[in-house]
């Protein structure tokens, strides 16, 4: 095969579309998506605008790839009713799959109660819930862990599962085997051995691939998964079996 990252057929359960300014100043379209998808073996994209302000161009998107899309509303807690209406009317009128909510971006914590309407519009159409994992104060593990804690009966899938941080990593996969509701997403996340940690210690089904784009190449994410210490059929949960089943595909 001319691409050996294209090995493994793949969901992609984190990336954004639309542009970051400063300080990231980068940018993805969806030619660029699809461009990314075909060349990587990439059959979805769990998708995310730019901010909570932007999920009108997710929306765009999504119309144009439909089969390839699989949209999250990024919701800001700190907006209140208005955030909270808006999230409910794209996740009945436009059929969005799941939450999205960016604490560190947004500045509340994860653990908010002005999270708790967000989680009950969740629970309401059963979709799931990702919440960025890795940096304080806002989006600590064991904030997430609490969240879990007060919502048994919902989904939640931690981003980055601690992000670059060698003890939130740790405080990921310790939460996640502690609140079987919690899942591990592991864009942005340099150690490949915790990738194979997680998957034996928290659950084979429990543990994605992302990429995160545009902040990061796709062959660098798949690398650190291919390398983590898993055999084949192992690594066709993470990159795609997993997802698949979590987002009700298989």
């Amino acid at each position: 095969m001319d691409n050996p990252f294209a090995r493994f057929k793949k969901i992609d359960a984190h990336s954004h579309i639309g542009r970051f300014g400063s300080p990231f100043d980068v940018n993805f379209d969806s030619s660029m998506l699809k461009a990314q998808m075909e060349e990587y073996n990439i059959e979805k994209t769990i998708l995310c605008p730019a901010a909570a302000t932007l999920n009108g161009e997710l929306l765009e998107t999504y119309r144009k790839m439909p089969s390839e899309v699989i949209p999250l509303y990024w919701v800001n807690a700190n907006l209140g009713v208005p955030a909270y209406e808006d999230l409910e009317h794209y996740l009945r009128d436009y059929r969005f799959a799941g939450v999205k909510m960016q604490p560190l971006f947004d500045g509340f914590t994860a653990d908010s109660p002005a999270v708790d309407p967000i989680m009950e519009i969740a629970r309401k159409y059963g979709k799931p819930v990702f919440i960025h994992c890795g940096h304080p104060p806002f989006s600590l593990p064991w904030q997430i862990g609490l969240l879990a804690k007060r919502h048994r009966d919902i989904p939640i899938v931690m981003i980055h599962m601690g992000h670059g941080h060698g003890v939130y990593i740790d405080g990921s996969i310790t939460m996640a085997k502690t609140f079987d509701n919690l899942f591990l997403e592991v864009s942005g996340m340099p150690m490949g051995c915790q990738i194979r940690n997680a998957y034996l210690s928290v659950g084979s089904e429990r543990v994605m691939f992302g990429i995160d784009s545009p902040f990061h190449h796709p062959s660098v994410e798949i690398q650190r998964v291919l390398s983590c210490g898993l055999d084949d059929s192992q690594l066709e949960d993470v990159f795609y079996n997993n997802a698949a089943k979590f987002m009700g595909l298989k």
